[in-house]
């Protein structure tokens, strides 16, 4: 029986309690973390504060048994509460410092992956996953906004995802059908590009092994034409008209998908090829947010956001399906042991 007990380690600044010597009598961890909430969160209740203080680094590792532990949180206290009989902890990830950086700066002819590379440094986090994108023939930002707002707003529009993981790097990437989105719009690859990426490499979670509980919100894929324009001839007259606005919106417009339209006015769309790049990001930024499978599994410390899952076995067909991961919350206490609730966002082709 011991051998598949839940384990933990976890760390807060001097504090440093483990399944084995649990100093402060740590009594619950609840980690929660989303690609569509920008800050992770980790609350604990102690027996006592153990001298944790605000701003002390924080770690969290789980597990079961004998597999070992993994580490399902990394970041800092920022707020106590001391109470009669213990203490409560709200901790923050690693991306608070990227939502607090306000700064101005302008680039010029340089990819987006070099933005967010800089932006990063900026705010002194660790980059892992950074992909390129294209290349901004102009790109500001500006004070008034976080950078965080401002680097998401060019996630949308390429189809990326910007998110932190597990051990506090920050990512900037396609995941799922979007991974097949480099530097050019892909048009109609784009469809088939979600079931040949998660057929690849796709982890299943068993009904009766593993599953707890689950269900879904099976909606109508997205069947739009996703219709970008800006207000530059730049492709037609040359890098020097880029400030020119146009004469026929429609010369430099570019689209992906197929249905009705639904047009976007994009400023920073300064080149039809660029348009279209972005229809095709905003096509699979949409696209995630149909079909979705909420699940609670055995205590699994393991899964990543953006990683390719599915469920299996299950009596009712509509839940058996395949999605990246797109939000985590791990619970661990002595009444509920150790559970994983995760959302699994499924994307399908329209027909």
């Amino acid at each position: 029986m011991a051998a598949s007990s839940p384990r933990f380690s976890f760390t807060a600044g001097s504090l440093g309690a483990d399944s084995d010597s649990p100093a402060s009598a740590p009594v619950r961890f609840v980690v929660e973390r989303s690609l569509d909430v920008p800050i992770d969160c980790l609350r604990v209740d102690l027996g006592a504060s153990g001298g944790a203080a605000v701003g002390d680094d924080v770690t969290l590792d789980l597990g079961v048994g004998d597999a070992g532990l993994e580490r399902v949180f990394t970041g800092s206290v920022a707020e106590l509460r001391p109470r009669l009989g213990g203490c409560r902890l709200f901790c923050v990830g690693m991306m608070l410092a990227l939502v607090d950086l306000r700064v101005a700066s302008f680039y010029q002819e340089t990819s987006a992956g070099d933005v967010v590379r800089d932006l990063l440094g900026q705010a002194a986090l660790d980059a892992g996953d950074i992909s390129d994108g294209v290349t901004l023939p102009r790109y500001a930002v500006e004070r008034r906004v976080g950078a965080h707002a401002q680097l998401r707003r060019l996630a949308e529009r390429l189809g990326f995802s910007l998110f932190a993981d597990r051990q506090g790097k920050v990512h900037f990437k396609g995941l799922g059908a979007a991974a097949a989105l480099g530097s050019g719009g892909i048009g109609g690859a784009l469809a088939g590009a979600a079931s040949s990426l998660l057929e690849g490499g796709t982890t299943t979670l068993e009904y009766g092994k593993h599953l707890l509980a689950a269900e879904g919100s099976l909606r109508p894929p997205l069947a739009r034409t996703i219709v970008v324009g800006g207000e530059s001839p730049t492709s037609g007259q040359g890098e020097d008209k880029s400030f020119w606005l146009t004469a026929k919106d429609s010369d430099y417009e570019d689209s992906a998908g197929s249905g009705d339209d639904w047009l976007i006015t994009d400023t920073a769309a300064r080149t039809k090829d660029m348009a279209g790049r972005f229809a095709a990001g905003y096509a699979a930024s949409f696209g995630r947010r149909t079909t979705a499978v909420r699940a609670s599994v055995l205590g699994n410390a393991t899964l990543e956001l953006g990683d390719a899952w599915g469920l299996s076995g299950a009596p009712e067909e509509g839940l058996n399906r395949s999605g990246m991961v797109a939000g985590l919350r791990h619970r661990f206490g002595a009444q509920e042991g150790f559970v994983t609730d995760l959302v699994l966002a499924v994307e399908e082709a329209s027909s």
